[in-house]
């Protein structure tokens, strides 16, 4: 198998961009079909991992071993309710069952864009994640911020709570299946930087995006 794929690159003359994963398919197999992986392709841009309660240490061996440098898609429960080691080189990450996830795992990475849905983080959460960001002793290279909101209704009330902020015009919805709510809430963080908070109604739920302008 592997001889195809380097005959079919060879004539593709092109290199593999992105991995797609699909763990149910693994059957036991995960630490053969990483290291052919890792043999076929040792560093991909995009890493995208699917599955329904796969083992946790399964995939924390995928991120582990696989060399990824652009971004990570998960959209998988995994068994155990354990926090996922995510490495910080690469730019961006999108998990889609966060139920593990807390405000102190999100302060702590570092990549440029932040997706998480199915989380239990709270509007509290979010304000201070938000405060973080607008004091800049987080997150200052951060582009963008997607979360979902467990209780929409208090999202202006507790989740912009002590935050200056002017009503702005709706923005474009980041996937064609969001559909956003209402305007966007324009804050500033206090070296001047501008970003724009928005809050879409998806298939997934309600979500919050922060779109931060960099200069």
């Amino acid at each position: 198998m592997k001889k195809l794929y380097l005959d079919a690159r060879s004539v593709m003359s092109d290199e593999i961009h992105s991995v797609t994963l699909d763990m149910d398919n693994f059957k036991g197999r995960c630490r053969k079909i990483v290291a052919w992986l890792k043999s076929c392709c040792p560093e991909v841009l995009d890493l995208a991992v699917y599955g329904k309660n796969p083992r946790q240490e399964e995939l924390q061996y995928v991120l582990d071993n696989l060399k990824f440098t652009n971004s990570s898609y998960i959209y998988l429960d995994t068994i155990e309710d354990v926090p996922l080691e995510i490495p910080n080189t690469i730019e961006r990450i999108r998990i889609q069952n966060g139920s593990w996830i807390t405000l102190d795992y999100v302060m702590q990475l570092k990549m440029i864009g932040l997706a998480f849905n199915g989380t239990s983080l709270t509007s509290q959460d979010i304000n201070a994640f938000y405060k973080s960001w607008i004091e800049m002793e987080s997150h200052q290279n951060l582009d963008c911020f997607e979360i979902n909101l467990r209780n929409p209704e208090n999202f202006v009330t507790v989740g912009l709570r002590d935050i200056s902020y002017k009503m702005g015009s709706p923005k474009d919805e980041p996937f064609r299946d969001y559909t956003v709510i209402e305007g966007s809430f324009e804050v500033t963080r206090k070296d001047g930087q501008k970003a724009s908070i928005c809050v879409y109604d998806t298939p997934n739920g309600v979500v919050a995006c922060m779109f931060a302008f960099q200069d």
